[in-house]
């Protein structure tokens, strides 16, 4: 199809409309025999499935989680964090025997500031000292046992916050969604070095032969095409040779510049790259790349951190606002991919997972050839602004039900407000998260960390009141005298730390991001 008939100066030409079919045929075939999408690809990537969580595994993960979801509003922590790190020397905690070892282990040294703050580039000429990691907090994985030659995955300890002997059957079923990630995960992590793609290339940004040279009088020294070269309406006030209105202020945000903005991109069309039709290159991955055992490097343990997210919306609060634009976790918990799974809703709109990233604008200026003070060309070549954010958009995912999505802490994700969809009745959407530590760094884990939560030790030790070696009452007055481990209302308040910490660590590095803009250098 010839585009250009459509659009003049059409930035979507017949051979990207040619690459983009050869890239959707070539993926289609790789969803047909893998049940993994690559979307929004290119050094990195996000893959979607519709595919890998059969409904068995949905149910079963419905099932498992309804006794959780019965405990009271005010007792629910389903976010995995810990305390202070209290750590057993030597010593490595299995599922089976996790709770004998409650209250035991000695309290790790908290890390000195060094550790904790790294110096960045703060403008051309400065650096700031920033928070990198925190010395009080940290999310606990559960080690997970990877059997090489046939890919299955083995909880090895607790998860936190999810008794192992209470909910013995909900372990195996969390097992299956582990084992169903691994594949993507794999992919992800090796996507830059393996699979990344690059449908255009530049070297320079710059403007063809300009079409009306007597109107921008390219006959003139020193003269160049300009917006301000239109000639204006027989309703407009007419030009003033003498002022430069484009240097005033009020012409920034004024009708005049917007006229003028528009016929400048009506008519005069910037040099493009375009895509190889045959989009050979365009899609590196196919099915011989996706493992189903032998996963990084044939790894014996890997680390996971299990997280359940409900929403739940009732006529009264018919709408979810849409989250913060984040990645997961500190540099504490090394955190490299997500998996999410979204196995139940219920009268909800449409939802979307939305992704950007920030770019590196030094490297733009560096390694980019165009005219000295030339920035339209830059900023329409590449969709960018002068003095704007960095951050670009990278695209959006519908996230529903039944959907599996797999994507690297890398990127930056936003979860879309959606609304009931029949006001007049409750609603929810329903996630299994599943956070992948870089297998190449091991962090303390729950098999380190001895259970923290008080009510699992009292049912080990009779004092809960159940087959009581003590009366009831007795036992809750011996429980009250016992600092550790915690009990609900001391979980609670640190529970609130972690959050406030949390939050001040992204409001720092959010606010560092949304200042960093591009700056084209004269040169």
């Amino acid at each position: 199809m010839d585009w250009t008939l459509f659009l003049k100066h059409a930035d979507f030409t017949p051979a990207m409309a040619d690459a983009c079919i050869s890239e959707l045929q070539k993926k289609a075939v790789l969803y047909e025999q893998t049940g993994l999408m690559p979307v929004l690809d290119y050094s990195t990537t996000v893959i979607k499935s519709d595919a890998i969580m059969t409904p068995d595994m949905a149910t079963s993960l419905g099932k498992g989680v309804k006794p959780l979801e019965k405990v009271p509003a005010e007792d629910k922590d389903w976010h995995p964090n810990s305390n202070e790190q209290v750590v057993l020397r030597d010593r490595v905690i299995g599922l089976d025997d996790a709770l004998e070892h409650c209250g035991m282990g000695t309290v790790l040294q908290k890390p000195n500031q060094k550790e904790t703050e790294m110096l960045i580039k703060a403008g051309s000429f400065s650096e700031e000292s920033i928070t990198i990691l925190s010395d009080q907090f940290q999310w606990l994985p559960c080690d997970i046992k990877l059997d090489s030659k046939t890919g299955k995955a083995k909880i090895a300890s607790y998860i936190n916050n999810l008794h192992p002997n209470e909910h013995a059957d909900l372990y195996s079923v969390i097992e299956r969604f582990i084992e169903k990630s691994l594949p993507a995960w794999e992919i992800i992590y090796n996507w830059e070095k393996d699979f990344s793609v690059q449908r255009l290339r530049t070297d320079e940004a710059g403007f063809g032969d300009c079409p009306c040279p007597e109107l921008c009088q390219l006959d003139d020294m020193n003269c160049s095409c300009e917006p301000w070269k239109r000639p204006v309406g027989e309703d407009e006030e007419p030009r003033d040779p003498d002022d430069e209105e484009q240097d005033d202020d009020e012409y920034e945000d004024s009708e005049r510049k917007k006229l003028d903005d528009a016929w400048f991109f009506a008519t005069h069309a910037v040099k493009l790259p375009d895509a190889d039709p045959l989009a050979e290159k365009h899609v590196r991955i196919d099915s011989s790349h996706v493992k189903t055992h032998g996963f990084f490097n044939n790894k014996s343990q890997i680390q996971v951190i299990v997280k359940l997210a409900n929403i739940h919306l009732t006529p009264d609060k018919p709408s979810y606002p849409g989250g913060s634009w984040h990645t997961e976790g500190q540099l504490n918990e090394h955190i490299v991919s997500t998996a999410l799974f979204y196995y139940n809703s219920e009268n909800i709109t449409e939802c979307t997972l939305d992704f950007r990233t920030s770019a590196n604008g030094d490297e733009l200026d560096e390694e980019l050839s165009y005219e000295q003070n030339d920035h339209r060309s830059i900023e329409r070549t590449f969709a960018v602004q002068q003095y704007q954010s960095i951050f670009q958009n990278i695209g959006s995912v519908v996230t529903k039900l039944g959907r599996a999505l797999f994507f690297p802490n890398l990127l930056q994700h936003h979860v879309s407000p959606f609304r009931l969809a029949d006001p007049t009745k409750k609603g929810h959407r329903k996630i299994l998260a599943l956070f992948l530590v870089d297998p190449a760094i091991e962090i303390v884990s729950t098999s380190n960390v001895p259970p923290q939560q008080k009510h699992w030790w009292l049912g080990t030790t009779g004092l809960d009141g159940g087959q009581g070696v003590l009366p009831a009452e007795l036992g809750e007055l011996v429980a009250d005298e016992v600092e550790w481990p915690m009990g609900l209302a001391e979980a609670k308040e640190v529970r609130l730390k972690v959050m406030r910490e949390r939050t001040w660590l992204k409001e720092e590095e959010e606010e560092r991001l949304e200042n960093a803009t591009w700056n084209f250098c004269e040169h």
